[in-house]
């Protein structure tokens, strides 16, 4: 007994110090790799990083367990437009960490090498039709909703947004360490001047108690919608709230 004890420890530390070295290696791979683009970047750009190139390298350090990622809609590269330093720039490749929150500019049209933009930089942003905005120049840096967020909807008396981000958990799979990602929302109306919470139906019935009976029957013959595209099916719910607001209601 004492003996099968032994070896079943042994095991186990064979075991944890594969995974470590596994874990290390990547590591290591991982600085070599950053060197090397290091290099690569200086001996490329130079002296002359202006404008839409001045930022920080960005390297992708996760391993992704199937399709998760930590990217909005897509990890590749895809056109774009950002309005970044005071100036627009038209049908560039970029890509949207929501993990870090973080926006990445493809750099030479590289699918694996990148920018990371400075966010104090960068005005608003549009990726495959979604408008991103930078919460500090327009809510002077709240705390509810930090970084970058989507314009989702702008009425006569509502802004409806969208924040997107993603939490991680590492998993090991064999000898293989994984970062799995998670998405997920906070939707807000800016609303008599003030930002509000309206995740569930009840936080929106209690904002317009004068249109409950109408947003409960919306709820209901639009079901459908709501299962298939939560945030689309609020964008629509908002549009029509504020299309039947009083006219005494305040404009923005």
């Amino acid at each position: 007994m004492i003996l099968l004890k032994a070896k079943i420890l042994t095991l186990k530390k064979i075991n944890f110090s594969l995974l470590l070295i596994g874990h290390l290696s990547i590591c290591q791979s991982q600085s070599i790799e950053k060197k090397e683009i290091n290099r690569y970047f200086d001996q490329s750009v130079g002296t002359q990083i202006l404008g839409i190139n001045n930022g920080k390298i960005h390297i992708d350090p996760y391993t992704y367990k199937q399709e998760q990622h930590n990217y909005y809609l897509n990890k590749n590269f895809i056109i774009g437009s950002v309005f970044y330093d005071n100036q627009l720039y038209e049908n560039i490749m970029i890509k949207y960490d929501i993990y870090k929150d973080e926006l990445v500019k493809s750099f030479e049209k590289s699918n694996s090498f990148g920018i990371t933009l400075i966010t104090e930089k960068v005005v608003y942003f549009l990726i495959d039709n979604h408008k991103f905005i930078n919460s500090a120049s327009t809510f002077s840096k709240s705390k509810v909703l930090p970084g970058f967020i989507e314009e989702k909807y702008l009425g006569k008396t509502i802004r409806f947004y969208i924040k997107h981000s993603k939490s991680a958990k590492d998993a090991i799979v064999g000898t293989t360490l994984y970062t799995e990602f998670k998405e997920s929302t906070t939707h807000q109306l800016l609303y008599n001047f003030e930002l509000k919470t309206i995740n569930t139906q009840k936080e929106i019935t209690t904002l317009f108690p004068l249109l409950k009976s109408e947003i409960k029957n919306y709820y209901r013959v639009n079901k459908v919608s709501q299962e298939s595209n939560a945030d689309q099916f609020k964008a629509d719910l908002i549009q029509f709230i504020d299309q039947n607001l009083p006219s005494t209601s305040t404009k923005i």
